[in-house]
């Protein structure tokens, strides 16, 4: 008896477990965007991710330098991928960058052009902001 009893109150736990998950899930994952990402956006991220890593897929790097450059040419093809979806830089998170850049390069002793590459190359893959961060890609005008 006690088995069953054992049992049961480990199904019972693990039915309240996910049905709390379920039901309470948005507290979960946090919403970190006011509005819904577009699925457009993602999409296109997927897309234009794959796109670039298939353009440095034969190149090999035995250099350090060479590393730095390939990865150079990945992100570039990345953004031209994202113009051609309709998608450009945001004005917005430039202004938002350039003091978080700053204060990078002075912590790491970087120029603040390699530390604004950086955490651009970094930004410009995400699709989801903490609150109150810009989105790096914007819909440019020509393609509303």
């Amino acid at each position: 008896m006690k088995k069953y009893f054992k049992y049961g109150l480990l199904a019972v736990s693990l039915l309240l477990v996910l049905f709390y998950c379920l039901v309470d899930g948005s507290k979960l994952s946090p919403r970190n965007q006011p509005s819904e990402i577009s699925s457009k956006l993602v999409h296109s991220i997927n897309n234009c991710q794959g796109i670039a890593a298939k353009s440095v897929a034969h190149l090999n790097a035995f250099l350090e330098f060479q590393k730095l450059e390939i990865e150079g040419r990945k992100m570039h093809v990345f953004q031209q991928c994202m113009n051609d979806h309709g998608y450009m830089e945001n004005p917005e998170w430039v202004k938002f960058a350039e003091p978080i850049s700053q204060k990078e390069a002075e912590t790491s002793g970087v120029s603040l052009n390699e530390a604004y590459e950086k955490f651009r190359r970094t930004q410009m893959v995400l699709i989801r902001m903490p609150h109150l961060h810009p989105l790096y890609w914007k819909i440019s005008r020509e393609s509303k």
